[in-house]
């Protein structure tokens, strides 16, 4: 369910904040963070998520499986409850309120991403069962596992269920870093509970201790019929680790500046900036007048290039450009455009041996790209150079020609987002 609404409950900020800008990253709503039972049945009735990440341990009072029952009364809001190694009776408690799902702390992007897809999907596909409500008996299998997490028994029964499957063996039911989450249980002597998918299959694995702590017993459950993952929700994945990757600052945004995304990049850039900030999610820059200019340039459906000068310091340069769902997202809490932030390059000889060498440009027009970069206005440029304007558009003229674009963004934008927008930030 792309762009789902989602409540954290969490009492400890600093995990609810990096809980927050991995499902912002994700693209998701973060419709608001409860710090205590209490409060999160309060947000769930005013603020109505799609999905509610609760915390068991919620520190004094009512904590979040209470919270959760009393949710699931009033409201009819699935829940997804996150764990910290949970003592047995903790999570059986946990498990009579029907949760759609866990995650072990400390919370894994990898865990979080495919535990939210699949309650998700399947909050969408079937309606939220009422507390105590019989559900028809899913497909177990039940197996033993020695502390280094080597499988040692397996019942009959689960042998016919694991035939009938098309399960060759025990072993290719095993999840990912199953040898961590044997050893973890042995080590902590407390129950773990994890969802993933093997194949086209969704399944959950509770691991337990038993035989006074020396060995796991593992359940698996099928939950194929309730959860689904999705192929887009893995590509979206794959993307944001790899815009994760980039030295250029990427942020998506929509009409009133709501952040939806920012990369590593653009998070480290608003952090040491003074000039910049982020404040409950939107976008801000440190005056009035320069917060509107650039939610004017992302209002409009074409790409602008924007400054923030900063005393003493190199000045900010963004590239704000239009998705190609500008006017359909428009008003509907979607993004409408792209930002990209970069920080001028230090050594602009670097830039321009390298847009020459890249795109086939004559020093001149290798010059005037690099110094664009630096300063995104052509009269300045010619100025700076000691040459005409006239002279410096016949130039450009021929650089959009060799690099096949057509206005003085989208040249820019190539330039800072393609290799050189590596060699800008090498250096950091």
């Amino acid at each position: 369910m792309e762009g789902g609404k989602i409540l954290i409950v969490d009492d400890d900020r600093t995990t609810a904040k990096v809980i927050e800008l991995q499902l912002n990253k994700l693209g998701y709503s973060v419709v608001g963070v409860a710090r205590s039972g209490p409060e999160a049945v309060a947000f769930a009735g005013s603020r109505s998520p799609d999905l509610i990440l609760m915390d068991i341990n919620l520190g004094s009072g009512m904590d979040g499986i209470e919270a959760a029952e009393t949710i699931a009364r009033e409201h009819r809001i699935p829940v997804v409850y996150v764990t910290a190694y949970s003592d047995e009776d903790t999570l059986e408690r946990a498990k009579r309120t029907l949760p759609y799902g866990y995650i072990n702390k400390p919370i894994r992007p990898n865990d979080l991403r495919t535990t939210i897809s699949l309650a998700l999907e399947r909050a969408r596909g079937e309606p939220l069962p009422e507390p105590g409500e019989h559900q028809a008996e899913a497909w177990r299998v039940h197996f033993t596992c020695n502390p280094a997490g080597v499988v040692t028994r397996v019942s009959t029964h689960g042998r016919k269920l694991l035939e009938e499957a098309g399960f060759e063996s025990v072993e290719a039911l095993l999840p990912e870093e199953h040898a961590l989450h044997t050893a973890n249980t042995v080590y902590h002597r407390r129950p773990q509970l994890i969802t993933g998918k093997l194949g086209n299959r969704v399944f959950s694995w509770e691991y337990r201790p038993a035989g006074e702590g020396r060995s796991v017993r593992v359940t698996v459950t099928d939950v194929t019929g309730h959860a689904q993952l999705i192929d887009h929700n893995i590509q979206q994945a794959s993307l944001s680790e790899a815009l994760e990757l980039l030295g250029t600052g990427i942020i998506f945004i929509n009409e009133n500046l709501k952040v939806f995304y920012a990369n590593r990049a653009a998070i480290r850039t608003i952090s040491e900036s003074e000039d910049l900030k982020l404040m409950d999610g939107f976008l801000s820059c440190a005056t009035p007048d320069k917060t509107a200019e650039l939610h004017r340039l992302v209002l409009e459906d074409s790409g602008h290039i924007f400054t923030l000068d900063r005393p003493g310091n190199q000045p900010l340069r963004f590239l704000v450009t239009p998705m190609h769902s500008h006017r359909a997202n428009y008003g509907r809490n979607l993004p409408i455009a792209i930002i990209y932030i970069f920080e001028t390059a230090k050594d602009p000889q670097r830039i321009e041996d390298l847009v020459r060498s890249l795109y086939n440009l004559s020093p001149a027009e290798a010059r005037i790209a690099a110094r664009l970069v630096l300063t995104p206005d052509l009269h300045e440029v010619a100025e700076s150079m000691n040459i005409t304007y006239n002279t410096a558009r016949t130039h450009l003229k021929r650089i959009y020609l060799k690099t096949g674009v057509n206005r003085l963004s989208a040249l820019v934008h190539m330039i800072v987002t393609g290799p050189v927008g590596l060699l800008i930030h090498s250096a950091e």
